[in-house]
């Protein structure tokens, strides 16, 4: 019937895989940006702060590793169908969502295992650090924006058909901090750097999404 959606799964297993993936994911992601410093000025970051920060490095692989697991279980998701693909906008998002991160990775590749090394030499190899830097945004520019777009679709479709059965207030609430997640970027991009503290949205936002994940997960078991 044309109002009814057909929900079954191309792949049910696949699709409860990717869920548990992005549990693990979203609580790895989370758990690093709980340790991040906040961000000042911008999106280039400052030799002085990596330098006194001795958990920059292990963070930021804390975080790739858990972005790579943001796409392997986006791609499973997406394979499983089902939840993924009853709507066109449901493939967008989780599109947008994957091909974002696997940008966004690179980002946190470039600090952890690159900008820290390299800031204690920030002066004498100053083109290099520079050129990193520029490199980092890029990857920033390609992956977050996009990435947010599939997390913000994600959360909307929620609070309006509720695809994985959240409470209103949490479908709610993960569009709100999906929201919010927005406001670092924007404040770095345009000069408006009060908003940059808004970078904790993103905390609440990959634990919603780990939560999402769990739901997807549990949905496909019960199939």
């Amino acid at each position: 019937m044309a109002g009814q959606l057909d929900a079954r799964f191309r792949d049910a297993r696949t699709a409860e895989a990717g869920g548990y993936v992005l549990v693990v994911a979203g609580v790895m992601v989370a758990a690093g940006l709980l340790f991040h410093p906040m961000p000042s000025g911008g999106f280039a970051e400052k030799p002085s702060i990596l330098q006194n920060t001795w958990w920059w490095a292990p963070i930021h692989v804390d975080i790739a590793l858990g972005f790579v697991l943001c796409v392997l279980g986006g791609l499973l998701v997406l394979v499983g169908g089902g939840i993924a693909s009853r709507r066109w906008m449901n493939a967008l998002a989780w599109g947008a969502m994957t091909v974002g991160m696997i940008y966004f990775t690179g980002v946190a590749l470039i600090n952890g295992w690159v900008l820290h090394r390299l800031a204690p030499y920030a002066v004498e190899q100053r083109l290099l650090y520079d050129t990193m830097n520029q490199l980092m945004i890029g990857f920033g520019w390609l992956g977050n924006p996009l990435f947010l777009v599939g997390l913000t679709g994600l959360a909307a479709l929620e609070v309006k058909h509720r695809d994985v059965g959240m409470s209103r207030a949490t479908a709610l609430f993960g569009l709100a901090v999906a929201l919010l997640s927005w406001l670092r970027g924007v404040g770095s991009a345009t000069g408006w750097y009060f908003l940059e503290p808004f970078i904790v949205a993103n905390i609440p936002a990959f634990l919603w999404l780990a939560y999402y994940g769990w739901r997807v997960s549990v949905i496909a078991r019960e199939t």
